[in-house]
């Protein structure tokens, strides 16, 4: 037994010899085969990460587009009726199209993000030309979270960006909802986050959209191609919104007879036949009329675009349109002309620097011929944003002694001439040059190649009164070219219309200074409504 014990000791032994002598070979192998000794690990290849296409849910957390995000190739773009596909694109003009794709972040200050959507508008799209996408399931709003944000890489202060929020329905379905068109306008330039406030309809707000929908160069034609930049969607905190000021009077009364005038809003004309201030054109606006100083206006709410229809009016015997215009938010302001059969329009963006005041504006109407046809004129319609007030909308022109009119305000005295409350004197004593300056420098320059004419309301004390009026090119002392008209009496104590004609003038000649002289001394005159009309032809 002790032998066998033994025997299977030495065996033992033996086999673990012979073991530990491989594992020596082994390594001597690998040493000769390493001539520094070192042991060389080799690392696995990292793997590249791979996108997702996959419909966004904005309820699970923000929308980043790095690891996710919608499929935006041409097979899941939706036909119009929206029965398949998740995605689209809109405003085409012809074959030119936005193009919308992935791509990497061109800026990192302010979004560290890698990967963003790309949206490239060439030359020709309209102005309204963007695209949507549709998330996995219905937005639900968290509680104070009833807004949605964005990262837009901002080209400059000022810029439009508009979203829509909308169900599933095809455009022109039936109890088809949407927020209607919601604006941002960008602070800076670069990336930064544009929050739009969500609004309830009929008191709902969660559960109902499922459509993202963005233009993010609103009212825009753009002269060369330009790409935007968008990133992380998510829930914010609704932004502090400030209700603009409406006015608090009426803007300037026409001035041109009812003869002379094609109206389509106004209370100093009877309107054109048929007008219909608010068709149903699937706009969000919100249309009413308000009474403001005993006149009557046109109120635009919740602006996005607005029409108005009537029937096909000829103006070709027309030179200009006229708009007064207030608003204290809008920051984009347009306004349509439109043919029908077939339908072609043209824009004429307003003016909306001047915040809180009445703007008035006369339209050559050369401005939309090329394209409008201006003998079946039939729509009008206004797009922008804010609250807008419309007041005077007229055509006008055209013809003999027709012109364009300019309401004076002289009251800036000189040499010692007096005027209060519209009541002018030139006492004795006073310069010899005394009178009186229109102090309204919008209505300059003017320019007097077909000639014009002056006219004004005036009454006595009971002494006839000779008034004259001069144009200068600029305020003294630069006045030369200059002309003066010929004087016209004022007679008796009732308020009676007087005219000056204004001879034709060389029509390099611009004139920015208007005077009035009173030639009678110490006899006052009470003088309103002076209008300056510049001739349209001779």
């Amino acid at each position: 037994m002790k032998l066998k014990l033994f025997t299977i000791i030495n065996l033992l032994a033996f086999a673990i010899f012979i073991g530990c002598s491989k594992d020596d070979d082994d390594n001597n192998n690998n040493n000769n085969n390493n001539d520094d000794n070192t042991i060389i690990i080799e690392e696995e290849e990292e793997e590249e990460a791979v996108f997702i296409e996959v419909d966004p849910n904005i309820n699970d957390g923000v929308i980043t587009f790095e690891e996710t995000g919608p499929s935006l190739s041409a097979e899941n773009m939706q036909p119009d009726d929206r029965s398949q596909g998740n995605w689209s694109r809109f405003g085409s003009v012809g074959e030119n199209s936005i193009s919308v794709e992935y791509a990497d972040n061109p800026d990192k200050t302010g979004n560290t993000s890698d990967r963003v959507i790309k949206v490239t508008e060439p030359v020709g799209v309209e102005s309204w030309a963007g695209f949507y996408f549709m998330l996995e399931e219905n937005i639900v709003f968290p509680a104070g979270k009833e807004a949605i944000s964005f990262h837009f890489l901002s080209p400059g202060p000022g810029h439009n960006v508009l979203l829509k929020l909308e169900d599933e329905l095809a455009n022109g379905t039936e109890g088809k909802k949407s927020t209607g068109d919601l604006f941002a306008v960008t602070e800076g330039t670069g990336w930064e986050t544009v929050v739009f406030n969500i609004p309830e309809k009929s008191g709902e707000r969660n559960g109902i959209y499922n459509t993202v929908t963005m233009i993010l160069g609103y009212g825009i034609s753009n002269d060369a191609e330009v790409s935007y930049y968008v990133d992380n969607f998510d829930f914010a905190t609704p932004k502090e919104v400030v209700i603009a000021a409406g006015p608090e009077t009426a803007p300037t009364a026409p001035t041109y007879s009812a003869d002379e005038v094609i109206s389509i809003f106004s209370d100093a004309y009877t309107t054109y036949e048929g007008v219909n201030y608010n068709p149903n054109w699937g706009q969000s606006t919100a249309v009413s009329t308000e009474t403001i100083a005993d006149n009557t206006v046109l109120k635009y709410e919740n602006l996005n675009y607005q029409g108005t229809d009537f029937p096909a009016v000829d103006l070709t015997s027309k030179t200009r349109l006229h708009i007064d215009y207030f608003t204290g938010d809008a920051t984009l302001l347009n306004f349509y002309l439109i043919s029908l059969e077939p339908t072609a329009e043209v824009a004429y963006s307003l003016d909306v620097s001047n915040l809180g005041e009445w703007n008035s504006v006369d339209i050559d109407l050369s401005h939309f011929a090329d394209v409008v046809d201006l003998s079946k004129v039939q729509q009008i319609k206004v797009d922008g944003n804010g609250t807008v007030y419309f007041d005077n909308i007229y055509f006008f022109g055209g013809g003999s002694g027709a012109g364009v009119d300019h309401t004076a305000t002289m009251t800036g005295s000189f040499g010692g001439a007096t005027v209060s409350d519209n009541v002018y004197n030139f006492p004795s004593g006073s310069e010899s040059w005394a009178g009186f300056a229109n102090e309204d420098t919008t209505i300059y320059p003017f320019s007097f190649p077909n000639g014009g004419k002056i006219t004004f309301n005036a009454a006595t004390a009971g002494t006839d009164v000779a008034i004259n009026f001069r144009f200068e090119k600029n305020p003294h002392p630069d006045v030369d070219p200059a002309f003066n008209t010929s004087n016209v009496t004022v007679s008796g104590t009732e308020t009676a219309t007087y005219t000056v004609d204004i001879a034709p003038q060389p029509a390099e000649n611009t004139y920015s200074s208007f005077l009035m002289y009173l030639v009678t001394q110490d006899a006052t005159v009470t003088v309103t409504d002076i209008v300056v009309r510049e001739y349209d032809a001779e």
